[in-house]
């Protein structure tokens, strides 16, 4: 879905997705557009708004559709004029997926937007697993896994999730932890490389022939124990670690990458508390599963 109040950058944008093989749907303000998908949230997959609009504008929009249980998943990519970082960071802290600023190139639309759709595929998939896990993990109080291959990372993650109520507002936070153990800390990716990668196209390719690599050897513990009123994570991998602190927080110079925000987004919506030990090959994060009432 496609949400700007300009109806000539309106039909730019909404040509250029359709040229790049896109089903879109528009909206002239923010306002239509939540009603729209808070009525039906699978009419889209991925929202594409303008910053700058009149009713309800990109910020508030993806603020309300983070709120919502319903339209939480569904990636929100902020276009804008403005690259005052500030405003960059404004929009992250809102839960943006990412930044496009103002005229987007063909090639990075589709980079990002192909990106967006990966990640609401695998929302789907995970989501799909957790529907048969849930009712067997009521009374389960403390559950340890160990992994080695980026592909095991889903199948976990749903396991871990299934301990909460409502798995799915957690999903995405475990998953960003537990896939950069797995890829930093047991392949040796750094983010640099990575970048330069999904840059080339190359990343899916070299991540498969990273992992049957038998140099590189490790595994990641992840492990989910319930405690009253909240549930503890630990993931710790046997990697080298990294320097975290950059990543706690939404960083606006990082706002035109396509990696290197799982952490703070994590930070920021599903957990409570998330504390890295000194090497940055073990953190510990904390979910609340009961509500404090404020008076």
């Amino acid at each position: 879905m496609i949400v700007d109040d300009d109806r000539f950058s309106l039909a730019i944008l909404e040509k250029m997705l359709s040229s790049l093989g896109f089903l879109t749907e528009t909206s002239g303000d923010g306002a239509e557009a939540f009603a729209m998908l808070r009525e039906n949230p699978g009419r889209a997959d991925v929202v594409i708004t303008d910053r700058m609009m009149p009713v309800m504008d990109g910020f508030a929009l993806t603020r309300r559709l983070k709120r919502e249980p319903s339209t939480r998943g569904i990636p929100v990519i902020l276009l804008t004029g403005s690259n005052v970082a500030e405003d960059i960071a404004a929009g992250l802290d809102a839960g943006a997926f990412y930044y496009l600023t103002k005229p987007p190139s063909v090639d990075l639309v589709r980079s990002v937007v192909d990106s967006a759709r990966k990640e609401v595929d695998r929302q789907r998939n995970v989501a799909s697993k957790l529907s048969v896990h849930q009712s067997a993990f009521v009374n389960v109080t403390v559950l340890r896994t160990l992994l080695k291959r980026p592909d095991e990372v889903e199948g976990v993650c749903s396991l871990l999730a299934s301990l909460h109520a409502e798995p799915e507002t957690i999903i995405q936070g475990i998953y960003e932890l537990v896939q950069n153990a797995v890829e930093h800390g047991v392949l040796g990716f750094g983010l640099e490389q990575k970048a330069a990668l999904l840059a080339a196209g190359r990343w899916q390719e070299q991540l498969s022939s990273r992992s049957a690599d038998a140099a590189y050897k490790g595994e990641v513990e992840a492990t989910m124990v319930r405690r009253e009123g909240h549930l503890v994570l630990s993931v710790k991998d046997t990697g080298a670690g990294f320097d975290w602190r950059p990543f706690l927080a939404a960083d606006p110079s990082r706002a035109g990458a396509l990696n290197g925000r799982g952490i703070s987004r994590a930070n920021s919506y599903a957990f409570s508390k998330l504390a890295y030990n000194e090497a940055g090959n073990e953190v510990v994060g904390v979910i609340q599963t009961t509500r404090t009432v404020g008076w």
